[in-house]
């Protein structure tokens, strides 16, 4: 009886964690598309992509469960023999083998495992934060730049002769989005041409900046984690805590 409810304790507490990851990683991708496209383009889009997927193998979705999981395990960082454990641990506990555990009953794990990955966590979230604030603080100096009181910087590249958008417009752009070491994880190109959204509906520092805009004009921001996508980044792209470069060129007002 003890064995037999050890086990079932273990599989809710597995059903627990495969959903937590699972939401999380969802999220995740919501907020991308939140970003990056205008309403009606971004549910055209959703839309299509749902009709492609709406017929699929269970093959196919089992794979889908497992590369969740595995986005959301790289944004820890882990070494591969530290990955290989955590494949192992998956693996013997959805086949219902015997754990290699000194004790098999996983509620007692799941602190012990949350502060140990919080601590794994933190500090690169801490050093994301040191490096983007170092290279904040001098894009700031350059000539011509702008500080807002969030600690968004702007330096225009382009000057523009046309309106500045207000918070709540919808505006037509092109834009690429990179981290401080130059590595680009978006850009309207990646999505055909140039994005239509509206400025309540993306991340603070792009609410922010925009309306500093004017159409035609082109613009630096630099974007601190806080108005950006904070702690939790938006892994595997978005390491937590790390400031994100735009350069955004505003083409057009789409009232």
């Amino acid at each position: 009886m003890r064995a037999h409810r050890t086990i079932r304790q273990g599989s809710q507490s597995c059903k627990r964690v495969l959903m937590k990851f699972q939401i999380g990683a969802v999220c995740t991708v919501a907020l991308l598309a939140s970003a990056s496209r205008a309403e009606e383009s971004e549910e055209r889009e959703r839309e299509e992509r749902r009709a492609r997927i709406e017929n699929v193998s269970d093959r196919e979705i089992l794979y889908a469960l497992g590369a969740l999981l595995g986005a959301r395990v790289a944004g820890l960082g882990l070494s591969e023999k530290e990955q290989a454990l955590v494949r192992q641990g998956f693996a013997d506990s959805a086949a219902g083998r015997k754990l290699k555990l000194r004790d098999p009953d996983l509620e007692l794990w799941g602190p012990r495992v949350d502060a140990a990955l919080a601590r794994r966590v933190n500090p690169k979230v801490s050093g994301e934060k040191d490096r983007g604030a170092a290279f904040a603080r001098k894009a700031a100096a350059e000539e011509g730049a702008q500080v807002l009181p969030s600690g968004v910087v702007l330096r225009t590249l382009k000057p523009g002769q046309g309106p500045n958008p207000a918070s709540t417009d919808r505006v037509r752009v092109n834009y690429d989005g990179k981290l401080i070491d130059g590595t680009k994880f978006d850009a309207s190109a990646d999505h055909g041409g140039p994005a239509e959204l509206r400025l309540d509906k993306v991340i603070r520092c792009w609410g922010e900046g925009v309306p500093k805009m004017k159409v035609g004009e082109k613009m630096r921001l630099i974007c601190p984690s806080s108005v950006a996508y904070g702690d939790q980044g938006r892994p595997p792209q978005i390491p937590g805590g790390a400031t994100l470069i735009f350069e955004i060129e505003l083409l057009s007002l789409e009232k």
